[in-house]
């Protein structure tokens, strides 16, 4: 079983998905870290392990194991579904804060105690 043989081929099946894939090779165990270009701070590292009978497996950054390294598009759908709630919520504005009335008042100068 070779890892980084598995992960590279995952990382091109994910480039053509659209995701941005930075193969860290030097680590251990071999990760693959995934990313979208346009939230490059929110992604996931993916392994190779061997699962029953010695089929190697994509395995996620908590461990849990996504497919086997033959189901490719299996991968990317599964890798896809994590990521994409993570980085839709990044991308959502946070909602703006509704001034009080009373901080509106103070800010013109008027205070709780009356108008000028």
């Amino acid at each position: 079983m070779n890892p980084t043989r598995h992960l590279d081929v995952l990382a091109d099946a994910l480039a053509f998905a659209g995701w941005s894939c930075l193969p860290r090779y030097d680590e251990t165990p071999a990760l693959l870290r995934v990313v979208s270009p346009s939230s490059p701070r929110i992604g996931e590292s993916i392994s190779v392990k061997p699962g029953v009978g010695g089929v190697p497996w994509f395995i996620s950054s908590t461990g849990d194991p996504l497919t086997p390294c033959h189901d490719l598009n299996g991968a990317c759908v599964e890798i896809s579904t994590r990521l994409s709630p993570l980085i839709m919520a990044a991308r959502r504005p946070e909602p703006r804060r509704r001034r009080s009335r009373l901080a509106l008042l103070v800010r013109r100068g008027r205070g709780a105690r009356g108008r000028r």
